[in-house]
């Protein structure tokens, strides 16, 4: 069980390597790695799940193509990326998802995607004033409109977090969502 999620932090490093997160200049990696360690804090540590952290940008932010991560993680962590790969109808469809599209698949995908979907947004939310005006209005829109009724759903305490986050920029920038 281990030996899948060390060999998907691995490939997570390979995969992320030379890459940096937009507004803190960190390391890429230290991304996914993050999401790991919500989902783990609140005793999301399966093997599946925890791969599918690791690997849920992988094809997104570098040239994967599904087919590799099926022959490697199998298709159960396979699909789990293929779920949150917002751009993966450019790679596979020949076309890249509306936002509404994405939002459906996710919302009909099994609770350990939604979950790490939940994660990653949390992580997302953290540096959420480093964004522009309009691109953090829409991260804390969607929060509310989507992220945090999906994650009462299936993950309440740990959305609980996320709630925080979106709250705290709120007040911070008199924002009218929430």
């Amino acid at each position: 069980m281990e030996g899948k999620i060390i060999l998907a932090k691995k490939y997570c490093l390979h995969c992320h390597e030379g890459q940096t997160r937009k507004f803190s200049g960190d390391a890429f990696s230290t991304h996914p790695y993050a999401v790991a360690e919500i989902l783990r804090k609140y005793g999301y540590g399966d093997k599946v799940t925890q791969c599918i952290a690791y690997l849920h940008d992988v094809v997104e932010d570098a040239p994967i193509h599904m087919n590799e991560i099926t022959e490697i993680f199998g298709f159960e962590i396979a699909n789990g990326v293929y779920i949150l790969s917002k751009n993966k109808g450019k790679i596979i469809e020949g076309k890249k998802l509306t936002p509404d599209e994405y939002k459906m698949r996710l919302g009909f995908s099994r609770k350990k995607i939604q979950r790490v979907k939940i994660a990653d947004m949390i992580h997302n939310t953290l540096d959420i004033e480093k964004l522009n005006p309009t691109a953090r209005e829409k991260k804390m829109k969607d929060s509310e409109k989507f992220y945090i009724p999906l994650g009462k759903e299936i993950c309440p305490i740990m959305v609980m977090e996320l709630i925080n986050n979106i709250e705290r920029y709120k007040k911070l920038f008199n924002s009218k969502f929430l």
